[in-house]
Parts: structure tokens; C-alpha cells; sequence
């Protein structure tokens, strides 16, 4: 075999070289640029739905680190653009892995808006970075200047500014999105001339690959959030066995409210120190109520043309018990018990919620009495009586929706729990007191109990959460049911509504 017929034999052996459009698609400036301007464009859009809000400014703050890592050594600008990236994807990262815990909520409130305001700096200073370093290149290359990198850093501070202010406006944000559009493609056509006018990279030297590194941050991101999600989801109970012996005054009290109607199952549950509260009382005013927690079944009754859809609730699993005592002592003074009991076997897979609205919320017949709210959660496994205090139990101020009206601040009781996954009767109790101003105006307390029923959330919400997003009736996850102690006082007397 002669020299010409080998080398001929190792022509034939190589693979064919791809087309030329397709060796300057991955240039190493090309490529760098791409993660670049597509990193860009995902951290600046918001699309409220599928979590796309958390998987595209993910997305989107790793093709940046990506795109600034290969250019880190090009020139000081780019290197600052680096670290920006870098540490922007430091903070960012733990912000999406508690989503996969119930501190989402106590994380954000705890951070913003400083986190806020340091994400927004980068963000600016990447921009910022991102132009100068062009600038840069251009003038060491000596070519002609675009405008579109100073142009993608005004468009920033001006939606900075936007959000300042608080804008809401639609035709105004829809010409800045063609804008930001048409910035990128002007970024990505600017990559391509500086290519075909001789600009080449030498991307910066790295021990560890883009893959390698990708693929470590994810996976590390994954194994967080599913230690979030394991051992996070639930509220830290302190349950206790229940042992507690009533004091001789706490169980002459005891007697006297059920001798006045105080329904038996609930009053077991008191505590000796709600119970003492009671002592000598004069009357009491009780409401029962079973609620559904399950989908129950479709009836369809046809009459005639007409058909009737309803939903018939063969279960319910929930016993609520509503309880006013009136007091000794000048003036009407009532505590008002709200009391909650699982009849049914049930799945607490997270987080529960009690949201009390107190007779004094809506009405200027009367007042708190300005004691501390009062209560516990208990369940029995294996012949024993376990006790707990809530989690929280709390006043909590916020804005409320309402169709009739509007929005209004309002403060209401809640109360946050958990129980444990083998628990039987699970049930507990809030209690508040109140004091007539005006003997005209009705009772009206109600409790929103929220009960999470499956694990299918991402991110994670507390039931809480849930109650306070506005949302009402059953959802994928939570479901809600409610009942109201409403009576009028005629002669001293309650006579319900």
C-alpha cells in the first residue's frame, strides 16, 4: 500500500464536516451569546401559570451563568457580568427549594424586600456590564457601535420604574414587550455581524463542563427541595399525653355548663384554665353542625324538560360545635367557644387552619373583651389522649375581597396545626371573649376550618395561605367548610336567626 492510498483510506474513514451555517451556530461567541440574550429574555417574563413564574427565571438565571462563564476572561466587564450571574444564581437558587417547604411564606417575608432589591441590582448591573463589555469589543475590534445593549439597559430601568410605581396599564406594557423583543433580536443579530467581521473568542479555560455543572446544580437543587418536601410540609408539634386532673373549682364548673345545655363531647376537650374562665356562668347558646369533606355524589332529577344537577353528601365527616357562655358580672360578657370533631377517618398529608370571624368583626354591638385568644388540638391513638397548643394561634390583619363590599381591612383569629398521620378523633377548640355595647345588634361568630386533603401542590402552601389567597369551597388540595353561631339576645335570652 503506498502513502497515497492511505491517505486516501483516511479521507474515506472520517465523518463528512458539517455545512458552514451550521459550524458558526456553535461558535464559542455565538453560543456564549445565546445563553446570553435567551437567559435574558426568560428572567423578564412572568407567566402565571403550569409554575412556569419559577421554571423560566430558572431556566433563564442558568443560561445567563452559562453564556458569562465563557466570556469571563474576555474583558473586565464581562468578568463583572460573571460574578453578577454567579451570585444571582447563589440567592436565587434557595428561593426556589423553599417552595418545597411550608416556610415559603416566613422566608420571602423575612427576606423581602431586601432579596428583592439585590436581585433587581444584579439584574441592573448585568445589563449595565453586558453593554459596556460589547462596547468593549467593539472599539478593540474597531467596529461599528449598536445601540442595542445601552438600549437593553434603559428598557430595565424603565420597567423598574414601572413597578415603582405600581402601573397596571396594558397598552403601555405591550409596546415595551415589542420593544424587549425587538432588542433581543438586535442583540442576536449584532453577535452575528461581529462574527463575520473577524471577531473570535477563546472562551475561558474551566476544569469542570457546562453539563457537569448544570447537571450538579439540578441535581443538588432536586435533593433539597425533596428533604423540603419529606420533612417540611407539616407544622413541628409539641403533642403531649393527656393526663390532667381538674381542680375541684374547674370541675364544679364543668357541671354547671353542662347542666345549662353545654354539649358533652366538646366540653370534655376544655382546658382547666378555659373551664375556670367559665365558672359560674348563666346560660349558653349552642349550634351543631355536620359538614362534608369529600365530593359526595351527582343526583340528576329531570322534570320534564328541565333537569336538576345536585350533589347529595351520603358522609360528612366533620361535627362542628358552636358555644356561647354568658358570664357573671356587669354587662354582657360572653365567651364563644368554636369546636371542631373528625367522625370519619381522614388524610392530613399538611398543614390545617381555623379562621375564626369574632361577633365584634362586623359589628359595633360589640367588643373583644381583651383577653388572649384561647384553645388546643387533641386526637387519641392506641387508647391515649394526645394534646397539643396550635402552632399558632393568632390575630391577623389583612385585606379582604368582598363582591358586596369591596375591599376592606379586617382582623380575624387564626389558628394553625397539624396531626399526626395514624391519629383518631382529631378534634380541638378556639375560644375568644367578647362584651355587648349594644343589646340590639345579633351574634354572629363563624369558623372557616381549612383542611388539606392532598399532597398535589407545587409550590407549597400552608392552609393558611390557602385561606387568606381568597379562594372559597374545595380545591385540588385544601377544602373548607363553615358554620355560624347567630343568635339575637331578646329579654336576656338567645333567639336564633
Amino acid at each position: 500500500m503506498t502513502d497515497r492510498d492511505f491517505d486516501k483510506l483516511m479521507e474515506e474513514a472520517l465523518p463528512e464536516l458539517p455545512p458552514d451555517d451550521v459550524v458558526a451556530e456553535i461558535t464559542p461567541w455565538r453560543r456564549a451569546m445565546g445563553y446570553i440574550i435567551g437567559g435574558s429574555g426568560l428572567c423578564s417574563i412572568t407567566l402565571n401559570f403550569l409554575n412556569l413564574n419559577l421554571l423560566l427565571p430558572l431556566i433563564g438565571v442558568l443560561c445567563q451563568l452559562l453564556g458569562f462563564r465563557a466570556l469571563r476572561r474576555e474583558n473586565r466587564w464581562f468578568g463583572l457580568c460573571w460574578w453578577c450571574a454567579a451570585i444571582r444564581c447563589a440567592l436565587f437558587l434557595p428561593t426556589v427549594a423553599v417552595d418545597a417547604t411550608i416556610y415559603r411564606g416566613a422566608f420571602m417575608a423575612a427576606l423581602s424586600p431586601g432579596l428583592s432589591y439585590v436581585l433587581t441590582g444584579l439584574n441592573l448591573l448585568i445589563y449595565f456590564g453586558l453593554w459596556r463589555g460589547i462596547r468593549a469589543v467593539e472599539d478593540k475590534w474597531q467596529l461599528e457601535r449598536s445601540s442595542a445593549p445601552g438600549a437593553l439597559l434603559v428598557w430595565d430601568l424603565i420597567m423598574l420604574g414601572l413597578a415603582v410605581i405600581q402601573y397596571t396599564g396594558w397598552l403601555f406594557a405591550i409596546a415595551l414587550l415589542a420593544c424587549y423583543i425587538l432588542i433581543l433580536r438586535c442583540l442576536s443579530a449584532l453577535s452575528k455581524d461581529m462574527e463575520e467581521h473577524g471577531y473570535a473568542l477563546t472562551p475561558a479555560p474551566v476544569r469542570v463542563s457546562d453539563g457537569v455543572l448544570i447537571r450538579a446544580i439540578v441535581f443538588s437543587l432536586l435533593a433539597v427541595m425533596a428533604l423540603g418536601f419529606l420533612f417540611c410540609r407539616r407544622y413541628p408539634m409539641d403533642w403531649q399525653p393527656e393526663h390532667t386532673v381538674l381542680s375541684a373549682e374547674a370541675q364544679a364548673s364543668r357541671e354547671n355548663l353542662l347542666a345549662l345545655g353545654y354539649p358533652e363531647q366538646a366540653l370534655a376537650d376544655l382546658t382547666e384554665e378555659d373551664l375556670l374562665s367559665c365558672a359560674g356562668a348563666l346560660q349558653v347558646a349552642v349550634h351543631e353542625a355536620d359538614e362534608a369533606m369529600n365530593d359526595g355524589r351527582e343526583v340528576r332529577s329531570t322534570y320534564g324538560n328541565y333537569t336538576q344537577i345536585t350533589t347529595v353528601y351520603d358522609v360528612k365527616e366533620l361535627h362542628l360545635t358552636d358555644t356561647a357562655v354568658q358570664l357573671p358580672g356587669d354587662g354582657d360578657h360572653w365567651l364563644v367557644f368554636h369546636h371542631f370533631r373528625w367522625t370519619q377517618d381522614a388524610r392530613f398529608p399538611g398543614t390545617e387552619d381555623l379562621q375564626i370571624w369574632p361577633a365584634f368583626r362586623d359589628s359595633e354591638g360589640w367588643r373583644s373583651d381583651g383577653g388572649e385568644y384561647t384553645g388546643r388540638v387533641l386526637y387519641d391513638r392506641d387508647g391515649t389522649t394526645y394534646s397539643a397548643p396550635y402552632y399558632a394561634l393568632e390575630e391577623q390583619s389583612y385585606t379582604a375581597q368582598s363582591p358586596f363590599f369591596g375591599s376592606q381591612n379586617v382582623s380575624d383569629i387564626f389558628a394553625d396545626f397539624s396531626m399526626p398521620r395514624r391519629s383518631e378523633n382529631q378534634r380541638g377548640y378556639v375560644s375568644y371573649g367578647m362584651i355587648a355595647i349594644d343589646d340590639d345588634y345579633v351574634v354572629s361568630s363563624w369558623i372557616n376550618y381549612t383542611h388539606q386533603d392532598s399532597l398535589i401542590q407545587f409550590p407549597i402552601y400552608t392552609a393558611r395561605e390557602q385561606r387568606l389567597s381568597g379562594s372559597w369551597g374545595r380545591s385540588v388540595t385544601f377544602r373548607l367548610a363553615q358554620n355560624a353561631l347567630q343568635f339575637w339576645l331578646v329579654d336576656g335570652k338567645p333567639a336564633w336567626v
